[in-house]
């Protein structure tokens, strides 16, 4: 159906906005979160600089507004929104966890109006309501057994079940969560063998699987999520020793698991079986000096990582065929700045769409 067009102007076409990509990372020595954008080439183009309160561990994406920080120096979890237009950051404000409660991770439930902050210090999860502004309320408060050292919490993609990696005792916290509520009741306990290390959890689209990043015992685990919640195990993937996985990432249909390997400075690429969520190794690439964090574009175009030790970011293309990963260059950060956590968000629009405009006849 066409638009009506105002008698005495002439309609003419201009480009509906595409949609735009930003990718936010954190630097730990630098106590900043930078900004760059998403270039149809891959490439990024800083956009945003802005002080975090100290010691910045990781970043997370709440909806499409907010970016979420920890900063473990500080013991502080940190609200900033996103200008839509520019990537630019303006700082909402922040609440501080309990003295020597070392903040490692912050999740964001689906839907972006949850933050979860695991602090491997004092084995807690604190839990935030995310207010409409940006703004951070304090909702409630897990425990973990003493010396548990929560590391990650992951969500199923429905919300309804949250899992916590504790690499001090080597469980996995099973928890339901009621749709709305912050707090997590506890359901279960998954034990992995002594050694192993729960570093990171990445759950599948379809979320009949959780994948884990074992990073004393060089392992990954695949985990069946059942109706109920509970974990069962399915495959039991050997990396290479003192590779040290410590990152994962799935791409969006599911098909592939990506792997940061600290100590070996690249990336694996698996795919995995659909109706079993195994995984098949599909190839290896490098990255700079100790990937610790990877993150993936919402068009799956485009994989990157952050390399604490040589202070860079690696960005990658992804051939959706093969599951294989092309790399595309380096962006240096100033100095030993020291990137350690990185997240992507990718804003609505529509690409090479025009909707119809008006203007003044002259």
């Amino acid at each position: 159906m066409l638009a009506a067009v105002t008698p005495g102007r002439a309609a003419t076409l201009a480009p509906q906005p595409a949609q735009k990509t930003f990718v936010y990372i954190v630097n730990y020595n630098h106590n900043t979160l930078v900004g760059y954008a998403e270039t149809a080439d891959g490439s990024l183009r800083r956009c945003a600089r802005i002080r975090t309160p100290a010691g910045p561990e990781a970043v997370a994406i709440a909806g499409t507004r907010f970016v979420l920080t920890v900063d473990s120096g500080a013991n502080a979890l940190s609200s900033y929104r996103i200008d839509a237009a520019t990537g630019a950051l303006q700082a909402v404000g922040n609440w501080h966890e309990t003295p020597g409660s070392s903040p490692f991770s912050v999740s964001v439930t689906p839907g972006g109006h949850f933050a979860y902050v695991a602090n491997s210090g004092n084995a807690t999860v604190g839990a935030y309501r995310i207010r409409a502004g940006g703004q951070l309320l304090r909702a409630a408060v897990q425990r973990e057994p003493q010396g548990a050292s929560p590391y990650h919490v992951a969500f199923a993609p429905d919300g309804q079940f949250a899992y916590v990696a504790n690499y001090g005792n080597d469980t996995i916290g099973i928890f339901r969560r009621t749709p709305g509520r912050a707090a997590l009741t506890r359901i279960g306990v998954y034990h992995e063998p002594t050694g192993d290390g729960p570093y990171d959890l990445a759950v599948g689209p379809d979320g009949h699987y959780l994948y884990v990043a074992d990073f004393r015992s060089n392992i990954l685990l695949v985990l069946q999520i059942h109706k109920n919640g509970l974990l069962s195990q399915r495959d039991r993937v050997a990396e290479p020793f003192d590779h040290h996985p410590d990152s994962l990432v799935i791409d969006p249909s599911g098909r592939y698991l990506f792997v940061a390997n600290t100590s070996a400075n690249d990336i694996t690429a698996f795919h995995i079986q659909q109706t079993t969520g195994r995984l098949t190794r599909a190839g290896r690439v490098p990255t700079g000096g100790y990937p610790f964090s990877l993150t993936l574009d919402k068009a799956a175009r485009f994989v990157y990582a952050v390399n604490f030790g040589s202070s860079t970011i690696s960005g990658y293309r992804l051939d959706h065929r093969t599951g294989l990963l092309a790399p595309l260059g380096i962006t240096h950060e100033p100095g030993a700045a020291g990137p350690y956590g990185i997240a992507a968000v990718t804003l609505p629009g529509r690409t090479g769409a025009a909707r119809p405009v008006s203007k003044k006849t002259r």
